[in-house]
Parts: structure tokens; C-alpha cells; sequence
């Protein structure tokens, strides 16, 4: 027993060690915790959202009861609990939708079409806007087909979706904009190609006022495709990757704005009917039209020496991108039924980002694939990869993993940006309950660096539910026990 406590202590310092040989230059953070915490007592549904007026929200749903919101300033002191004015239905989903100065929340039943929508100002006034969300879905209810997606963008309410499924060569997204009182202003449709009966929707992303970015697969799963189709004129341009076999899953798109080129990366399984076939990282970075600015690379060690997550920075301009060893066979996950959703991606206004205006809003809809959570992921190793622009591997450092003894988290994580350096938070396991935060970024030479963030070790810090507050850091919520509250983290 003995010897086996020992030999974990062991790997719990090899793996400390391994990560402070590449930190020389520690990066410089604030942490401020808020001034109290609130009692929460284990709410069906913990929400965060900020950056609303200056103020944070911190809200909970419990079902058949009424929300509340807890607001905290600037500075994370308590200044107000507000109870909203109805009973949340149980089992139901939400939706946030913030804007600089209030935020709507889009609430639906369970097996029902009808919708409960509020609007909520920075001081937790809650106004019923039920009755304008009925009008505008009534308006557009001919033409939504499989759900859509609400988003901000210039002060505005915009409503984007898929419609004409009965075409089976074209694809369709409408984009509808509304007015204070969700009045539709505008609505406009872009059309692309796409072959139902042979292709693959994984990605979509719209930049407002420019053009959509479509990445798909074709040919069973072994071609990946990349379009790009102009908003204003519906030309479209494209570029395909065949894999010669190989199956395509994972796919990403990572977006560069101080040039406009494109990261597209996937994993790749070898057509092999084995329990456990090689897999490897397709990664390929191209320019405004789409043109390879350097030759694809196929990286063939990402899951060498028991790794089984990888995390994988082109650049350090693009944003973080992670890899997860599949344990399906072949294109089992290529074959999913494509469940659609819709996630808004926020990109900050890098030069007024006092405001917190944006100069894009994006929208993703991906292919949810269905990873078998397995017991021992927790023990599998964690590689760090960074690439420069020509694609070649200039940093990698690999992590193991320990069972009760020192373990991150690869599911808990989240990605942001602070002068225009792109960072990396992922959650921490130690032994005896203990938790941390570990912080992934590069210096200005080019390496990676990681630093362990000096949070309260005994709180469940919650990164899935973290907002970032634009071009200053990031602000978490957290909980233990009965209570919660926020964290906010600063670049310095």
C-alpha cells in the first residue's frame, strides 16, 4: 500500500515538474474573488451573465418555482436579489441572449412550441416580452423547420435558421432582424450547394455583412470540404481535402481576423475494422479565398504514450483547438444522425472594448458527436501541441495523468483572448478533493507557458458557464456546497 501511495506521489511530481520546466515567464493575473457568496441550495439550473450595464448575473432555476438573479457590480460586491415574476416550468431549456445594456431569456416547455420570453436590465427589472416572441415566431413559422438561433448583433435581435429541407441539393439559411419590440426589420437567405443524400453538414459560420463559412464532409466520411459563400452576391468559393480511407470527425474552423485566413483541423481514423485504429490530426491553414498558405500536415504522434486528449494552438493567433481519442469504430461517429444546434460565438471589438460592442457575431452549428465517456480518460495523458505558420510542430509537451493523485480535466475547459494572445483555462483534480485551475498561453517567443492559477482550491469552479470579459480576462462562476459565487481572473 505504501509503495503504491509513493509511486503516485511520484507521477504527481513528474508532471508538476514537467510543467514548470516550460514556465519561464510566468504570466502575469489578478484573481478577485466576490465579495460574499449566495445560498443557492443545488438549483436545477446556474447561469451566469455579464458584462450587462457594468453589472454580473448570477441566476437559478429551480423547476415550479420562481428564478432569481443575484447581481453583483464591477467590483463582485452583492447589490441585489431579485425573484423574476413566474414559475419556471420543470424540465424546460433556456436561452440567454446578452446584449451591452440588458439581456433576453428565452425559456421553452418541454414537448411544447410555446415560449416564455423575458427582458432583463442591468438592475434585474424584468419585463414580460412574451407576446412580441409569439408575433415573431408567427411570422416566420412557415419557413422554420428544425429550430433556430437568436442572436445579438449592433444593438439588434437577430433570428438565423435553415429552410427549403426538401431541397436536396441546395442548403439554405435565413437571417432575420428585428427591432426593440422583435418586429422584423430585415430578413435575407444565402444558398449554397449540398447534396443531402451524399454530404455532411459539420460547421457553419456566419460573419454578419460578409459571408458564411461551411465545412462538410462528402464521400462517406473520407472528403472534407471547406466554402465560403459571399452574403451580398451568393458566389462561393471551395476547397476539398480527400483523405485516401481515412475518416473525418472533430472537425474545427478557427478564424484569424487580423488577416482573415482560416484554420481547418479534423481528427482522422484509419479505415481499419479494429477496436482501437490509429488516429491522427489533419490540420490545414488558408488564406481570405481559401488558398493554402501552407501544405497541409498530418500530425501522426498526437495520441502516442497514452494520450488521449490533444490540445493543438496554430499560430498562437488562431484560437485553441482539442482533439479526443475516439473509441468508436471507423466513422461511427461520421454516421450520427445530425442533431443540429446553434451556438452564437463572440468575437470582442478589439479597439473599443470599453463598450463591449462586437465587430462579429458568429454562428456555428455542428454535428453533436457522441463520445463514450469512459472511466479512464481521467488517467490518459494531456498533450500540448503548438504549431508556427508552416505548420510544423514548434512546442508539445505531454502530461499524465494520475488516478487520485493529480489529473486534468480535458472536458472542463474554455478558451479566450486578451490582446489579440490567445489563453486556456482547464480545470484540476488533486488528491483529497482538492481542485485548481491550470493556464496555457505562449510568451512572446513562441513557447508555451503554463501556469497554475491560485484559486480557492475547495470551490467547483464552473468553466462551462464562464463568460469572458472582452480583452481584459474572464469571469467564472463557482459553487460549494450550498452556495455560490464569481471569480473574476484579469490579464495584466
Amino acid at each position: 500500500m505504501k509503495l503504491n501511495l509513493l509511486k503516485k506521489y511520484l507521477l504527481v511530481f513528474a508532471s508538476l515538474l514537467l510543467l514548470s520546466a516550460y514556465t519561464n515567464n510566468v504570466t502575469a493575473q489578478k484573481l478577485k474573488y466576490c465579495s460574499e457568496n449566495v445560498f443557492i441550495n443545488n438549483p436545477d439550473h446556474l447561469q451566469l451573465v455579464a458584462n450587462i450595464g457594468g453589472n454580473h448575473h448570477l441566476l437559478t432555476f429551480n423547476n415550479n418555482e420562481n428564478p432569481e438573479i443575484f447581481i453583483y457590480n464591477n467590483e463582485l460586491e452583492l447589490q441585489a436579489k431579485i425573484r423574476m415574476d413566474f414559475k419556471f416550468p420543470e424540465r424546460s431549456s433556456i436561452r440567454f441572449i446578452p446584449f451591452a445594456t440588458f439581456y433576453y431569456i428565452c425559456i421553452r416547455p418541454p414537448l411544447s412550441n410555446k415560449y416564455l420570453f423575458w427582458k432583463v436590465d442591468p438592475n434585474g427589472i424584468c419585463t414580460d416580452y412574451t407576446a412580441y416572441f409569439k408575433n415573431l415566431l408567427a411570422s416566420q413559422s412557415g419557413n422554420i423547420k428544425l429550430g433556430f438561433q437568436l442572436i445579438p448583433y449592433q444593438d439588434h435581435l437577430w433570428m438565423v435558421y435553415h429552410t427549403a429541407l426538401d431541397n436536396i441539393e441546395k442548403n439554405t439559411v435565413v437571417i432575420t432582424q428585428t427591432d426593440s419590440l422583435l418586429n422584423v426589420l430585415f430578413s435575407h437567405k444565402v444558398m449554397y450547394d449540398f447534396k443531402r443524400d451524399e454530404e455532411k453538414l459539420q460547421k457553419e459560420i456566419l460573419m454578419f455583412g460578409k459571408y458564411l463559412l461551411v465545412l462538410k464532409t462528402a464521400s462517406s466520411g473520407t472528403s472534407l470540404e471547406l466554402m465560403k459563400v459571399y452574403l451580398s452576391t451568393g458566389y462561393s468559393i471551395t476547397n476539398t481535402f480527400s483523405s485516401s480511407g481515412y475518416f473525418y470527425s472533430q472537425s474545427s474552423l478557427s478564424i484569424n481576423n487580423e488577416d482573415s485566413s482560416v484554420t481547418v483541423s479534423a481528427l482522422m481514423t484509419e479505415p481499419r475494422a479494429t477496436t482501437n485504429p490509429k488516429q491522427f490530426v489533419f490540420v490545414s491553414r488558408l488564406n481570405k479565398i481559401l488558398v493554402e498558405e501552407a501544405t497541409f500536415t498530418i500530425l501522426k504522434s498526437q495520441f502516442k504514450k497514452n494520450a488521449g486528449t490533444n490540445f493543438l494552438l496554430v499560430d498562437a493567433q488562431s484560437e485553441w483547438m482539442r482533439f479526443k481519442i475516439s473509441r468508436e469504430r471507423n466513422n461511427t461517429v461520421y454516421n450520427n444522425n445530425n442533431n443540429t444546434v446553434y451556438q452564437d460565438l463572440t468575437m470582442p471589438d478589439s479597439n473599443n472594448a470599453s463598450t463591449i460592442k462586437y465587430i462579429n457575431r458568429l454562428l456555428e452549428s455542428t454535428n453533436q458527436e457522441n463520445y463514450a465517456a469512459d472511466a479512464r480518460d481521467g488517467m490518459q495523458g494531456v498533450r500540448f501541441s503548438l504549431l508556427n505558420k508552416d505548420l510544423k510542430i514548434i512546442g508539445d509537451s505531454l502530461v499524465s495523468n494520475t488516478k487520485d493523485s493529480y489529473t486534468i480535466i480535458p472536458d472542463q475547459f474554455i478558451r479566450f483572448k486578451v490582446k489579440q494572445k490567445e489563453y486556456m483555462l482547464l480545470g484540476q483534480q488533486f488528491v483529497k478533493k482538492s481542485r485548481g485551475l491550470l493556464m496555457v498561453n505562449t510568451n512572446d517567443a513562441g513557447q508555451l507557458i503554463y501556469t497554475d492559477v491560485r484559486v480557492m482550491d475547495k470551490n467547483n469552479h464552473l468553466l462551462s458557464k464562464a463568460q469572458i470579459i472582452p480583452q481584459k480576462g474572464i469571469i467564472i462562476p463557482f459553487t460549494r456546497k450550498l452556495e455560490a459565487g464569481l471569480v473574476k481572473i484579469t490579464m495584466e
